[in-house]
């Protein structure tokens, strides 16, 4: 039997020659479970010890992610980013927590690395402060 033009042959098998058909969807790649779960878990228990002003900055980084990666085809984000309410330490650790697990790898990625530069830069400042130790 002769294959068709399209690669398959006349029940509707593929013949390998042909190609599959483009879907437009963005072919996918594969997610690195282990590196996206040790980022959830490194932003839910350091979420714990950050000071307030720093939960406000992860939150509203969280926020801000979720706002580009909402409207990326569509037009920009309407209206920007608005202020966070006004929340309690234990209620902004709570809703950082809610947000962790819809945080796709890359987003997870980029709010662990923002959490480690702002605790390695406050670690640096706290040492520099205490200044320097003597000789033991």
């Amino acid at each position: 039997m002769r294959p068709n033009d399209d690669g398959t042959k006349g029940g509707g098998r593929r013949t390998g020659a042909g190609e599959r058909p483009q879907t437009g969807r963005p072919r996918r790649t594969a997610i690195d479970i282990r590196a996206l779960l040790a980022n959830r878990e490194f932003i839910k228990v350091t979420a714990y010890v950050l000071p307030r002003r720093t939960k406000i900055q992860v939150l509203e980084m969280m926020e801000r992610l979720r706002r580009q990666r909402m409207h990326r085809e569509s037009a920009p984000a309407p209206g920007g980013a608005r202020p966070l309410p006004e929340m309690s330490g234990g209620e902004l650790v709570r809703e950082i927590n809610w947000r962790i697990g819809t945080l796709p790898p890359e987003d997870a990625e980029a709010v662990a690395r923002y959490i480690r530069h702002l605790t390695r830069w406050r670690a640096a400042r706290r040492k520099a402060r205490a200044g320097p130790e003597a000789p033991g």
